[in-house]
């Protein structure tokens, strides 16, 4: 999988590694895509504020107001969301989670 330099789709959605470094590898790219939509659909709000900059070293943190999420679901979105491509789970991982069961 050799990295991407260009890319379509929602600025919000797209993956850190291609805001910051300008390039990304697509699998780990989707994960991040799909770690956003997770997070926007359990906790009804976008991981990232509007015009808020996404930078490394930005820690995700979900806000105290969504303890109804279970552990498990807070591990699961923060996973989808590791700061480096290469700590996100692939597809297959993704299936054979205990949450997503």
């Amino acid at each position: 999988d050799d990295p991407h330099l260009y890319s379509i789709g929602t600025p919000s959605y797209i993956s850190l590694e291609r805001t910051c470094c300008g390039w990304y590898y697509g699998k780990p790219a989707t994960i991040w895509s799909l770690g956003i939509l997770l997070h926007q659909m359990a906790c009804r709000e976008h991981s990232f504020r509007r015009g808020q900059n996404i930078s490394w070293g930005h820690q995700l943190s979900l806000p105290p107001r969504f303890w109804f999420l279970s552990p498990q679901c807070q591990d699961l979105i923060r996973w989808y969301l590791s700061m480096y491509s290469l700590e996100r789970p692939s597809l297959e991982e993704l299936f054979c989670d205990p949450w997503m069961k």
